[in-house]
């Protein structure tokens, strides 16, 4: 995500900036409609009264709009909520909804720079060749070395249909070279299978953003049909997604029962279930530090209902869900609005999901947690031990 406007102000003047433009934009409101919190209606009127009498400077509104906003919800104490600047908000949609715009690629930065970790299908980067591994060292005439990774990757960015020119490093040979891409709108690439050794199907689940639980199917469908008799479903570094994606994903694993409950403030409850139809093959599930949300779920109720065996470390700890809210200037808040339970009824807030078996990466695995080969991957290698 781009960084908010950089303003050259101190932070005790950009603190008196936030209130007094958050209390002058929304003075209207007040007029009409009161205010729902009253120490947020006397702090800010009162700030605003002195900063509009005393205060010499210039500002942006906007910029401190965005700012006063960040500071409001940062307010609240909930780590998993947050505001979402109105330039930013078309990308994040997308990115909720499993799409993307660019060449098609996910990417890891580092001191070493920008590697690519995953090529979407029938995106512009496939199609210019580029392939996991290889390394981008520059765009548009700038480079990593010079001009920084996180100027190459907005150089990269861009509108649908424009071309972009970027410099390429291969992995393989070391050569570098410019391909020139159009860039489009594409589908990300969330779930995918392949049959490691002993005929144990292997399942990588990248997030549960839309249209992960189709993906999903495709490759459980394709990896029974080619004599699979065991499976490994990996949600290690998976920061969450739609719960609806999640239980789509378990029907098939589980017997029928209750997959996830969601609790509002009022205790109004959604339910989600699975059906009695499922496959009977072995299951192991990795998890690790960065299995995050609807990943902890994931894993939570397969081990609840005793499918298989949880592998790696201990999951994070999540128990909000959030929904997103659109502000009248285009901007938006993503505001935890319901509690979240396991087919048991545990919340996993601050708790998460300890493993069965414990795994751990070395700091070097971890580093290089998106390029580990099988025969490399620890936690992998104790899964497919167990299921042997």
């Amino acid at each position: 995500m781009k960084k908010l406007r950089e303003t050259q102000i101190t932070l005790g003047t950009a603190l008196a900036l936030c209130l007094m433009a958050c209390a002058a934009g929304i003075a209207c409101c007040y007029a009409a409609f009161g205010w729902r919190t009253q120490a947020v209606q006397n702090k800010l009127r009162e700030i605003d009264a002195i900063a509009a009498e005393h205060y010499v400077g210039a500002f942006d509104a906007e910029t401190v709009a965005d700012y006063a906003a960040v500071g409001y919800i940062t307010g609240l104490g909930d780590q998993w909520s947050g505001y979402i600047p109105a330039d930013q908000y078309e990308s994040y949609q997308m990115n909720t909804e499993g799409k993307g715009c660019g060449i098609g690629v996910s990417v890891v930065t580092s001191g070493q720079g920008i590697r690519v970790s995953l090529v979407y299908d029938a995106s512009p980067a496939q199609q210019a060749g580029i392939r996991k591994g290889d390394w981008i060292v520059g765009a548009e005439g700038l480079t990593v070395e010079t001009d920084g990774a996180d100027a190459v990757i907005g150089a990269i960015q861009g509108e649908e249909g424009t071309e972009v020119t970027v410099t390429v490093r291969s992995d393989e040979d070391g050569r570098t070279r410019d391909e020139t891409m159009t860039r489009a709108v594409v589908v990300q690439k969330m779930a995918w299978g392949e049959m490691l050794a002993d005929r144990i199907g292997y399942i990588r689940i990248e997030n549960f953003h839309v249209g992960a639980a189709e993906q999903f199917q495709s490759a459980l469908d394709e990896l029974i049909a080619d004599g699979a008799r065991a499976l490994v479903l990996d949600v290690r570094h998976n920061g969450g997604g739609r719960v609806k994606e999640m239980s789509e994903m378990l029907d098939p694993l589980l017997p029928e029962g209750t997959i996830m409950t969601l609790r509002t403030r009022d205790g109004r409850e959604t339910v989600y279930s699975s059906d009695a139809e499922m496959t009977d093959l072995p299951v192991a599930v990795l998890v690790d530090e960065q299995s995050i949300s609807a990943a902890e779920f994931f894993a939570a109720a397969l081990q609840e209902y005793g499918r298989g065996p949880l592998v790696g470390a201990h999951t994070t700890g999540k128990g909000r869900a959030q929904q997103t809210f659109r502000l009248s200037d285009g901007s938006a808040v993503n505001l935890s609005v319901e509690q979240y339970y396991t087919p048991e009824g545990n919340s996993l807030a601050g708790v998460g999901v300890a493993p069965d078996v414990s795994v751990g990466l070395t700091e070097a695995q971890q580093a290089d947690f998106y390029f580990l080969i099988p025969e490399n991957d620890p936690q992998l290698q104790k899964a497919c031990e167990l299921l042997t």
